[in-house]
């Protein structure tokens, strides 16, 4: 069975306004005695945490790992009048200070005034596969779908205590970045490492692990890692995620077309704004067509492959779930039109430590 791996970056937030708030100096150490399988680390900005779960073989592996992570982190962070966000983007404003270290000073100074306000958190998952040039065609294979997957997994409406019209304002943030959006076609893993190494000439990239395409080749490890989600407000809605991407890298004979990138990031643009009432281009024919027809063409194209990993019951009474309930941008703003700022902060701060799963 094909291995993988996520990463949730989390906020901190102030539980009656939602603004992010700087977490404690010693909380990254306290998570790293916790007990919690994976590696816990700082992100980018001071109201942020990152979690990166161990290699892992199913999802029942991946949900006691994130919800394990989940309810560490939120323990912790109610101990110091906070709840952990698993949002896109918070709801409120508040704290930009850069955490300390050289690498995240360096890029702060990369994106100048850009870094105060990168509130973003995302989840990557990370799909293992051993050899380079496998790794770019299922690279290649994924980039058409990548519109589909944040059509689903889009869970950041708000921005500065507003609705901003948009399911994903973090794409719309992330879009500030040279390198965010749909990666280039490569022909082979040498074209690839050659572009990268390009752009990181060109100062487009600090790094290899600062490029931001929506999904790229890992330079620590043999995986691709998709880049494109929010953080999601339940880890059920995360596993669907994993689900879908490591079906569609690993079904080797699903055909795509080489989409230009422009077609591809106008889909993504729209897939931010509307979910899955978006309409997008088909990768299979090249049509435009409905997020909610593409989501149904994926899951027979890539079933044979959800079937062998023992996902294809949980695939299909999740996506009814959130037929039903809404993506989690939906969710959220439900909440918000129901409840105002407290009834938000009672389903963001409820959706760190427990399941809603479907049986």
């Amino acid at each position: 069975m094909t291995r993988f791996g996520v990463e949730e970056e989390y906020f901190f937030l102030d539980p009656d306004s939602l603004a992010p708030t700087a977490s404690g100096r010693g909380m990254k150490r306290v998570l790293s005695d916790a007990g919690v399988p994976g590696t816990f680390s700082s992100e980018f900005l001071t109201c942020q945490l990152e979690y990166a779960t161990s290699p892992l073989n199913t999802l029942d592996e991946a949900r006691t790992q994130l919800m394990l992570a989940r309810a560490a982190a939120a323990e912790i962070a109610a101990g110091e009048d906070s709840i952990l966000g698993p949002v896109g983007t918070p709801f409120g404003t508040g704290d930009g200070h850069v955490s300390p270290s050289a690498r995240y000073r360096e890029i702060a100074r990369w994106l100048a005034d850009i870094a105060g306000g990168h509130h973003v958190c995302g989840c990557h998952v990370h799909v293992e596969i051993e050899d380079d040039e496998a790794r770019v065609r299922a690279l290649n294979r994924l980039r058409p779908w990548l519109p589909v997957l944040l059509a689903l997994g889009g869970n950041a409406p708000f921005w500065h205590a507003r609705i901003t019209g948009f399911r994903s304002w973090r794409t719309v943030l992330m879009r500030r970045l040279p390198t965010m959006g749909c990666p280039p076609l490569f022909r082979d893993h040498e074209h690839y490492r050659r572009h990268l190494d390009q752009l990181i000439r060109l100062r487009a990239s600090p790094d290899a692990a600062s490029l931001a395409w929506a999904a790229r080749l890992s330079d620590h490890y043999p995986t691709v890692e998709t880049r494109v989600f929010d953080t999601q407000l339940d880890p059920e809605d995360t596993l669907l995620l994993v689900a879908l991407t490591r079906a569609i890298l690993t079904t080797e004979d699903l055909t795509v077309l080489p989409l230009d990138a422009d077609l591809v990031d106008g889909a993504l643009w729209m897939a931010a704004r509307e979910g899955m009432n978006a309409a997008l281009i088909d990768p299979v024919t090249g049509e435009v067509s409905s997020a909610r027809m593409l989501l149904q063409d994926l899951l027979l194209l890539v079933g044979p492959q959800l079937e062998q990993a023992g996902d294809v019951a949980f695939v299909h009474d999740r996506i009814a779930f959130m037929r039903a309930e809404g993506t989690g941008a939906e969710r959220q703003l439900a909440a918000l039109r129901s409840g105002g700022v407290p009834g938000l902060a009672a389903l963001v701060g409820g959706r760190t430590g427990h399941s809603t799963h479907a049986a």
